[in-house]
């Protein structure tokens, strides 16, 4: 474990954004916090790179390990141009990688001296995710970087990731679309209304339920977990119905919590 939440709950006015939510996230993979609009995914990012305090609960980082956010399409002044804002980095990241950094901004096809407000979405999200990269930080953490991105940026994207965390780096993105990380995630967080429904590693994931009929008899040795359209996510590792893809298990929990 390098970084968890532990019974962590967040509340702004009345609503309980992040509910006594306790989740660890590890080192040399990429672990997905997947959810609909509004389920407190970006809150509990935010949580984990220390921008917010918990109201209870406790967010626990390895002693002496680094911090990096990246916003979806960047949260910086219009004004400033991309090198002033790598010069920044550079100061807080002693170990920054400026040739990384170059080179992510050539695949975006990024001048270095941008001005930042004359970037598109697209190139705005891919900027902020190249300064994260390139800052070689313990633990980077991305809301939504695929957001913006056609289907070829998000596979270069996806590779860039497995290879930064394949440098004993913890990876934590958020996304609305498990589908994008179906090949991608080693570990998958889900978020339903500020609670933590499914939280698991991809492998023992998939190997652990299964779809069946909707109007099929389900043995009592099963657990029914939710409803995926006309079929029923279970617990099982037996050989019935049918494998149950990454995507159909988050929305059968998503599916089955708000039933």
């Amino acid at each position: 474990m390098v970084i968890s939440l532990e019974n962590v709950t967040k509340i702004f006015g009345k609503t309980r954004v992040v509910d006594d939510v306790s989740v660890k996230f590890s080192s040399g993979n990429i672990s997905v916090v997947v959810g609909d609009h509004g389920a407190g995914k970006r809150t509990l990012l935010r949580l984990l790179a220390g921008e917010l305090k918990p109201d209870s609960g406790k967010v626990i980082a390895k002693p002496g390990s680094s911090k990096g956010f990246s916003y979806e399409n960047g949260d910086f002044s219009p004004k400033l141009k991309t090198a002033d804002l790598c010069t920044v980095w550079m100061l807080l990241y002693k170990n920054f990688d400026i040739k990384i950094f170059r080179s992510m901004l050539a695949e975006g096809e990024i001048a270095e001296n941008s001005r930042f407000s004359h970037l598109s979405a697209a190139q705005k999200s891919w900027f902020s995710a190249s300064l994260l990269i390139a800052s070689n930080a313990d633990i980077m953490i991305f809301d939504e970087p695929l957001k913006y991105f056609d289907s070829e940026m998000k596979a270069r994207f996806l590779e860039i990731l497995d290879d930064t965390a394949k440098r004993d780096k913890t990876v934590i993105v958020s996304s609305n679309e498990i589908a994008d990380f179906e090949k991608s995630a080693d570990f998958v967080a889900a978020l339903s209304s500020g609670t933590l429904v499914l939280a698991g590693e991809t492998e023992t994931l998939l190997a652990s339920y299964r779809l069946m009929p909707g109007a099929s008899t389900i043995s009592p040795d099963f657990k029914v977990i939710g409803p995926v359209l006309n079929e029923r996510l279970v617990e099982t590792s037996d050989e019935v119905g049918r494998n149950a893809t990454l995507k159909e298990i988050v929305l059968g929990y998503v599916n089955g919590s708000s039933s």
